[in-house]
């Protein structure tokens, strides 16, 4: 550690850049990693999402009549109903919907909407600030009851508290407010709204929903991962008997895509579109090399205008019977010491990066598929600081080493003794 010093004292520019480079390396790629990890790491309200399985989309064909849609609510609750292995399941929205809300005595403004049914409040760990939501019994009756969240219920009343039991108006309907929970980020987009009502009731003379389509998704929470192939089978099967109903000769054909999919499957599924988990792994193992290999390259140069000024002390070393294993070990920990400092200096910069601009990282891309998103929770500083996080960054920083200084050090384990001590003396 002494001879890290020393090092860093000695030739303080090309150490600085070095640290900073490596800093900036680590923190683009860690951005990456934490844009993918948001997405998989459970952040309530969606606090299992090892445990949570989808059914989010089908293909229908009948006659000339074809297309990919979500499911109705009546076929998303014959696939969920008393299913094996789960702990609970959830009816919601595919999509959300913006509404125009308006109270008595405040100004009207615009929200996210999301139907539900009651499971939905079971399957996710929303935090309840006050009321209760609604139940089976409220759903199946139709009342027009809402949750909102915090920041809705101080646009409504002067706390959330207060907002409890008062009347809003969703497009001209009007709805009570029967619970207040914590703001949701929209990370978690499977639940993200700012209000939540019950699922409306389905018109059957629908041609849709009489093929079993509508806007819903399916969610279910399984005991354990080991649950996930019981209930894959059982949904399955559940599958073919919608298809058995409706006579052959109608050439009537449902799929269903290969759902149910886990949390990392369903981020990648897209109507019409099975989820390549094996080829989206691929392509962010070819990111995450990229994005090593160019800074390593340059802080290969850097490395090797650092040994060169150190030739005469290898020389020296070497005469008095260091071996060539010994010099490449030493000095391979000696910058692995310089690039786990500029390592920790990047994964810090991404973890306050995240962590303080929110909105600039995680409403873009598929997330800006919200409007409306003022005032709603962030990620927390506990959510992103996680081992695997860290583990990622040792990782990166151990391989970032290895390429940029392999072949400085080989080069200089092998200088000869004797014109080493001669050219310093030069």
């Amino acid at each position: 550690m002494k001879q890290i010093v020393y090092e860093l004292k000695s030739q303080p520019v090309i150490a600085a850049v070095t640290i900073i480079g490596t800093a900036l390396a680590i923190f683009l790629i860690m951005v990456v990693v934490m844009l993918q990890q948001v997405k998989l790491i459970s952040i309530a309200p969606e606090s299992d999402r090892d445990r949570m399985l989808y059914v989010s989309g089908a293909f229908f064909s009948k006659g000339q009549s074809s297309g990919n849609y979500a499911l109705s609510a009546a076929v998303a609750k014959e696939l969920g109903e008393d299913l094996p292995g789960t702990e609970s399941v959830a009816i919601m929205d595919n999509y959300i919907n913006s509404s125009v809300v308006s109270a008595v005595g405040r100004p009207a403004f615009d929200a996210n909407v999301r139907q539900t049914d009651a499971g939905f409040f079971d399957t996710y760990n929303f935090r309840f600030i006050a009321g209760h939501p609604y139940n089976e019994a409220d759903v199946n009756s139709h009342l027009n009851k809402a949750v909102i969240s915090e920041s809705t219920a101080r646009e409504v009343a002067e706390s959330p508290e207060a907002a409890v039991g008062k009347e809003i108006t969703l497009d001209d309907v009007t709805y009570t407010i029967v619970a207040v929970v914590a703001d949701v980020s929209p990370v978690t987009d499977k639940v993200f709204a700012q209000i939540w009502i019950p699922l409306a009731e389905e018109d059957p003379t629908d041609f849709w929903t009489s093929v079993g389509l509508g806007k819903k998704q399916l969610a279910i929470k399984a005991r354990s991962a080991d649950d996930f192939q019981k209930i894959y089978d059982e949904v399955s099967r559940r599958v073919d008997i919608i298809i058995s109903r409706h006579p052959e000769d109608e050439e009537f054909s449902f799929n269903i895509e290969g759902a149910p999919y886990a949390q990392e499957a369903e981020t990648l599924h897209y109507s019409g579109r099975r989820p390549d988990l094996a080829h989206d792994r691929s392509q962010r193992l070819i990111v995450y090399a990229i994005l090593l290999l160019i800074p390593a390259i340059n802080l290969s140069s850097m490395t090797r205008s650092r040994l060169r000024r150190r030739v005469s002390e290898i020389g020296v070393r070497r005469a008095f019977g260091c071996t060539r294993t010994k010099v490449m070990l030493d000095i391979l920990i000696e910058n692995f010491f310089i690039t786990l400092i500029g390592s920790l200096i990047g994964l810090l910069a991404c973890i306050i990066f995240g962590s303080t601009l929110f909105d600039a990282i995680y409403t873009g891309g598929s997330f800006m598929v919200f409007s409306n998103v003022t005032a709603v929770a962030t990620v927390g500083f506990s959510s992103l600081l996680n081992w695997s996080m860290f583990a990622y960054a040792v990782l990166f920083c151990f391989i970032l080493n290895l390429l940029s200084t392999g072949i400085p050090a080989w080069r200089a384990s092998r200088v000869n003794p004797v014109e080493a001590i001669l050219s310093s003396n030069r």
